[in-house]
């Protein structure tokens, strides 16, 4: 019951971000993503040891400030154009890689000058642990924020499939788990069935199908920007006659299916895929976190959330999600071209008023030349 309850909270909260504008979502991820580097460092503290270095956990904080100030920064920069002096934004963003650099130069300094010569293999360590955390945590989710501007049903879509497959998963396992196989999954987690695995990905795929296509008629999931209202449908979020290919169809045939084509949304094909990837490889991130408690002897990540353990234990699977999703779309979905909403925003955003200004004389001159 605290289980079921705790997660009613969670949804509730999360419809509530998300019927906010998509700045509250971006806040939203940083901040899941600072609790979960809270306590994936926390996993290999050593209170002993610590007493000796008194700065060494403000080292790993200061590190996961730097991080998401290099991802996330110029996002703010952007977002607050409006409020600073042309003159300052410009110097800013121009040097913002440099501010970057520098920062974790003082970083990279303080660390060394931090190491103790009876500390110093554990240091490296923590050190290792807290690099391999920020990559998982932060460099991953990190593509999440641009997809979020594409259409904020490429956040919600994935993450709702990730949700679903671990429900699946319980209620599978515990009505079907070990009776047709008679072995655990994974030596790692002797909880998880060969009959959940398999029967979540089947329902995960059906939900991935027709959810795709339910989604796919809302412009406030659909339209890529800040604050959408209205948008030309993308066509991949339009109902069409889709032919399948030549292989395809020969298969079909085999089994005595007359299917050439099918009427749907392009994007409910591309829901199936995601909802493969949610199955068969994003609980691996799950598997991940086991191994990681396992090895340190501990239940949850943390107890924030009753029911549930940590915020760990609920994004382990979500994150490497967020990268496929980001990858997937720009290799296979986004056009390849620039389109003209697209230029107009790289120079308002990164072009200074005088590169702007001259960039509109060229293009007069040139249009002025294209029309004679």
């Amino acid at each position: 019951m605290t289980r079921v309850m705790t997660g009613a909270c969670l949804i509730g909260a999360f419809a509530w971000i998300l019927a906010r504008d998509r700045i509250w979502v971006c806040l939203f991820i940083v901040i899941l993503q600072a609790l979960t580097f809270r306590e994936m460092v926390a996993v290999r503290y050593q209170q002993a040891k610590e007493r000796k270095l008194w700065y060494f956990r403000t080292l790993n904080w200061y590190f996961l400030f730097i991080t998401l100030f290099h991802y996330y920064g110029k996002n703010v920069l952007i977002y607050f154009r409006d409020n600073m002096p042309a003159n300052v934004y410009d110097y800013l963003h121009h040097h913002y890689n440099w501010f970057s650099f520098i920062f974790y130069c003082a970083g990279f300094v303080a660390f060394i000058a931090s190491l103790r010569k009876n500390t110093l293999k554990y240091q490296i360590t923590q050190m290792a642990w807290t690099i391999t955390t920020l990559l998982v945590v932060v460099v991953q989710a990190h593509f999440t924020f641009a997809m979020i501007f594409e259409g904020l049903i490429w956040f919600v879509f994935p993450t709702t499939l990730i949700v679903f497959n671990d429900i699946a998963a319980y209620f599978m396992g515990f009505a079907f788990g070990k009776k047709l196989i008679n072995r655990p999954l994974l030596k790692l987690s002797p909880n998880k069935t060969w009959e959940g695995f398999v029967g979540a990905a089947f329902w995960t795929v059906v939900v991935g199908y027709y959810g795709a296509g339910a989604l796919s008629q809302y412009h406030w999931l659909t339209c890529p920007g800040t604050y959408p209202t209205e948008c030309a449908t993308p066509l991949y979020f339009q109902r069409t006659e889709i032919y399948f290919p030549g292989p395809v169809q020969a298969i079909l045939q085999s089994v005595g299916i007359q299917w050439e084509s099918i009427n749907a949304v392009p994007f409910q094909l591309h829901g199936i895929v995601f909802a493969l990837f949610a199955s068969l490889i994003a609980p691996f991130g799950g598997f991940l976190a086991s191994a990681i408690k396992r090895a340190h002897k501990i239940k949850d990540f943390d107890s924030v959330l009753p029911g549930h353990g940590g915020v760990t234990d609920r994004m382990d699977c979500q994150f490497i999600m967020s990268l496929f999703v980001f990858v997937y779309y720009t290799t296979f979905i986004k056009p390849p071209a620039f389109d003209a909403d697209e230029i107009f925003t790289l120079i308002q955003y990164n072009l200074g008023v005088d590169q702007q200004l001259h960039l509109y004389s060229r293009l007069s001159q040139a249009l002025k030349h294209h029309m004679k």
